[in-house]
């Protein structure tokens, strides 16, 4: 057990491996200043689609990828998009279908992948066809005004980016699983 005392870190100045594992992507870029241009910082980020959303997920999230869509357990009498819930670990966990929610069609219905966002009561997942990318985002890519979005999404992107002529969206997915909780019945 690491002592509070230091902080994350082990009595050897290690960090702990969750401590290291969940620590911010964020690192100053080479400094370029003597060739006539400005130091910059750029955050690296992990960000899914939904058909040509790009959405970001916020840092030191917890965040799992499941190819088993045989575990999701249907339950009646609910909206299309909850695809059910799936047990992780002991602890249930809805699953959404963020493309049906917004009327996306579905890249591979086959190939869905389960994205699993947070822990505990705040966890949930979604379904996305593409494996998650790792986005490398510099402050110039900050959009001053943000991209119409579908009404269900809006709310939960509060800012956005383009890069390589990609938009990304960070994307409030707990604000966004509380929003879909009072709306699952039919």
């Amino acid at each position: 057990m690491v002592d509070e005392k230091y902080n994350g870190h082990s009595e050897e100045g290690w960090l702990t491996p969750s401590d290291a594992l969940n620590r911010p992507f964020t690192r100053p870029l080479e400094d370029t200043t003597h060739h006539g241009q400005h130091d910059h910082t750029t955050m690296r980020r992990l960000g899914f689609h939904v058909g040509n959303i790009g959405l970001l997920i916020k840092d030191n999230i917890v965040s799992e990828l499941s190819e088993n869509r045989a575990q999701i357990c249907r339950i009646p009498n609910t909206a299309t998009w909850l695809s059910g819930l799936i047990n992780l670990r002991g602890n249930l966990i809805p699953v959404f279908d963020i493309n049906a929610l917004v009327g996306i069609e579905r890249k591979a219905k086959n190939k869905a992948m389960l994205l699993i966002l947070g822990t505990g009561e705040t966890a949930g997942a979604l379904m996305i066809d593409d494996l998650p990318l790792h986005i490398r985002l510099a402050p110039e890519d900050k959009l001053d005004m943000l991209p119409s979005l579908p009404d269900s999404i809006r709310p939960y992107a509060t800012t956005a980016y383009e890069r390589d002529n990609q938009i990304w969206f960070n994307f409030d997915h707990v604000g966004f699983f509380q929003s879909l909780s009072s709306r699952v019945a039919r």
